[in-house]
């Protein structure tokens, strides 16, 4: 006859097996003004960044689509397929856009409004946003680029 299966553990683990521990979902604490700001100044200055890159056609305005409101994303979209139209030449792909300090004006809870600089090689462009708060995220409604 044969011998009976036995199960072996291997020889060298030391820790000892843990089993999941199954906790109710705790409901995350609003953040401080402080983090709210940080998160903001971060946000714009990166979707300044990104409206920059698609009106001057460095960037698809699908990309950006998530954090525009879809009035505000026609009118980008517009504007860069005008601006493409118009130029002498294919929008350069090697610009790197770096954005300034944002100056941020909260307006209520649920709106902030903001301005940051945003710079490239031979061009700077003043640009101004306003954010809301839609739905459980923030949301850019308006958009000025001068």
């Amino acid at each position: 006859m044969s011998t009976p299966l036995t199960i072996t553990r291997p020889v060298g683990r030391s820790r000892a097996v843990r089993s999941p521990v199954h906790r109710a979902p705790q409901r995350r604490r609003p953040a401080t003004p402080a983090e709210q700001a940080e998160f903001l100044r971060t946000t714009v200055q990166s979707l300044a960044v990104a409206v920059v890159e698609v009106l001057t056609g460095a960037r698809a305005s699908s990309s950006i689509a998530r954090w525009i409101a879809p009035e505000l994303q026609e009118r980008i979209r517009t504007h860069a397929a005008l601006r493409q139209d118009l130029a002498r030449a294919v929008a350069p792909r090697g610009h790197v856009f770096t954005p300034g300090r944002p100056r941020l004006c909260m307006i209520g809870d649920s709106a902030v409004e903001a301005c940051v600089v945003v710079r490239a090689a031979r061009r700077h462009r003043a640009v101004a946003m306003r954010l809301e708060h839609m739905h459980g995220r923030w949301l850019v409604t308006e958009f000025v680029s001068v």
